[in-house]
């Protein structure tokens, strides 16, 4: 039995990494006593698969991780265990039964929606924005340095730029309505969009980030990971 998970990722735990988080998932599991399934081998785990990791300090409102039974529980059972079990940790929105054969989540291609919230660093006005931000958009590519092994290498990240818009603007509070592409060739970090921002006429700061949505790219279509079947 493959359970699915739809959470909310809240203020309180932003700032545990991807590999801590799923550990702290793994061991609320553990406080369900469900007849979990575990990982083969000597160092053997509840056998957790999570969705698209959140940068440190991100939230995220739509987000989502598996694991598996080894016999069937009726899913109200195992939600009213779930919200005990994870209770200060995330919130839980809705769980589904999913077939075992699905493929993961990140193995598909995604579109990852999110809200940022940040400071100009030096007042522009809302038209000013808008033109820098199209600007950025019309670029045919975006070139960004990342550390690999100790060195600097380039990578070409215009293809994950989905679309970035100016969605509120009071003095030097804004925010921004910033979708991506997640593929198999890679995805694009928040914190380049900040450089990039920056680098293109845009004096920001981001203060926090929130993902909103996230859908995944499956028999030709875009929707929900919870959705599929």
């Amino acid at each position: 039995m493959r359970i699915r998970v739809n959470f909310e990722w809240p203020e309180d735990i932003c700032y545990l990494g991807h590999v801590d988080f799923t550990r702290t998932v793994a061991r609320g599991l553990r406080r369900t006593a469900l007849p979990l399934k575990f990982t083969e081998g000597f160092n053997s785990r509840v056998k957790v698969e999570m969705g698209f990791p959140l940068s440190v300090g991100m939230l995220g409102e739509d987000e989502f991780f598996d694991f598996y039974l080894s016999e069937d529980v009726a899913i109200d059972k195992i939600k009213a265990l779930l919200d005990t079990a994870l209770d200060g940790i995330i919130n839980v929105k809705r769980i589904n039964e999913i077939p075992d054969n699905l493929p993961s989540i990140t193995s598909l291609p995604a579109i990852l929606t999110h809200f940022i919230y940040a400071e100009l660093k030096e007042p522009l006005s809302e038209e000013a924005l808008e033109k820098k931000l199209s600007a950025i958009l019309e670029m045919s590519s975006i070139v960004v340095l990342r550390q690999k092994k100790g060195a600097n290498v380039k990578k070409e990240v215009r293809p994950f730029i989905k679309d970035i818009k100016l969605l509120e603007i009071n003095n030097t509070s804004v925010v921004f309505l910033f979708s991506s592409h997640f593929t198999s060739s890679g995805s694009i970090k928040i914190d380049e969009i900040e450089d990039i921002l920056n680098e293109n006429g845009i004096p920001v700061e981001f203060d926090y980030i929130v993902r909103k949505k996230t859908v995944v790219k499956y028999k030709g279509k875009y929707v929900s990971p919870f959705d599929l079947e």
